[in-house]
């Protein structure tokens, strides 16, 4: 490694560690004062305060991290600028590109890296954050167990299993259940569908298996109730939001959404969107990078100034396309991808038109 891309990636590296420490800080306090009235009116323990910090801070690093690249970038060549490293750069014949390289690197490497981190890590995060404030926070009960698109449910001597929960249509789909009497099964029933009418779950057509004296009856039911407790409003309070699930968990949820007949190009855009969340750093490296390198004689806010108008709009545009993407105006793969390979080209001709 080139003794000026080992000075670069060593400053660099400290600027970048310090300020995504700062920004986390701040992020992490502000969580903290979020959580602290429900904290206090529920006499929470501070353990479960200081558990719902940690487990939320996949999501503030993931949050983070794009900014703090930015104004680490900034921040580095501000202090080159007025180093005038750039300017002894320039008179060795060395390119500034140079300097964008050991950048470059650093925030492809750590992107690839939050790849998987914003794919499992962060949502997972969230889910435990949002259990513990409901549950040990809030002091909020919590009947069944909801899990990718499957669902357990206990009340009393019965347990089901239901695959997949329609909320539009208030309708389970596969559904198992099990009676138990003094530990052992009693009776079987399996459905493909079971509705919510009249107040209560009841299976459509339900096959029951009854086990009497070592023998099993089987008998085909037009209808048979179910005896839990549960409403499709405490479903839906108690379901996993989109951005909660890991990779593998709203894989699957989109695969039973679309054998269900339903459209999710929102559920795809949240996937998606976690990718290219993860290289957002090196598009606002190459971005940051050409707009804020300003020739000596030139005042150093021009650069900050231009820097923070291309964050704005970044972002600005980054919604957009976020919103056309959820709504189904724009494939998915599409409004994600145009924005990082535009500003990336934005910044390619951008530096080179500095070179010349």
């Amino acid at each position: 490694m080139k003794i000026l891309t080992r000075y670069v990636l060593k400053e660099y590296s400290r600027l970048l560690a310090f300020i995504l420490l700062a920004l986390a800080s701040v992020y992490s306090l502000i969580l903290f004062f979020e959580i602290l009235d429900d904290a206090l009116e529920h006499k929470a323990p501070l353990k479960s305060v200081l558990y719902y910090l940690l487990y939320n801070q996949p999501r503030v690093i993931k949050e983070m991290l794009p900014l703090a690249f930015f104004f680490a970038t900034l921040a580095y060549l501000i202090l080159s600028n007025k180093n005038f490293e750039i300017v002894a750069l320039k008179a060795l014949g060395i390119k500034i590109y140079r300097i964008l390289v050991p950048m470059a690197l650093l925030a492809g490497v750590v992107g690839t890296i939050t790849v998987f981190w914003n794919l499992n890590l962060v949502p997972w995060g969230i889910s435990r954050s949002t259990e513990i404030r409901r549950i040990e926070i809030k002091k909020e009960k919590k009947a069944f167990h909801v899990r990718y698109t499957d669902i357990w449910v206990k009340h009393g001597d019965t347990t089901c299993f239901i695959h997949f929960f329609d909320e539009r249509k208030q309708t389970f789909r596969k559904v198992r259940c099990i009676w138990f009497n003094e530990g052992k099964i009693q009776s079987v029933a399996i459905a493909s569908q079971a509705q919510w009418k009249e107040g209560k779950w009841q299976m459509l057509e339900p096959t029951a298996l009854t086990i009497e004296e070592g023998t099993i009856k089987e008998e085909n039911l037009p209808l048979l109730p179910l005896p839990l407790d549960i409403t499709p409003q405490s479903l839906l309070e108690q379901k996993k939001e989109p951005w909660e699930m890991t990779y593998r968990e709203l894989r699957d949820y989109i695969k039973a959404m679309e054998e269900e007949g339903y459209s999710v190009p929102h559920l795809k855009e949240e996937l998606y969107q976690r990718i290219a969340m993860a290289f957002s750093p090196l598009v606002l490296v190459l971005l940051v990078f050409p707009l804020a390198v300003r020739p000596p004689r030139e005042e150093g806010w021009k650069g900050i100034l231009y820097s923070m108008v291309a964050l704005i709009i970044y972002w600005g545009i980054n919604s957009l396309f976020t919103l056309l993407g959820r709504s189904g105006w724009l494939p998915p793969p599409l409004a994600t991808l145009i924005l990082p390979l535009g500003a990336s080209g934005t910044a390619i001709w951008l530096l080179k038109r500095k070179e010349g």
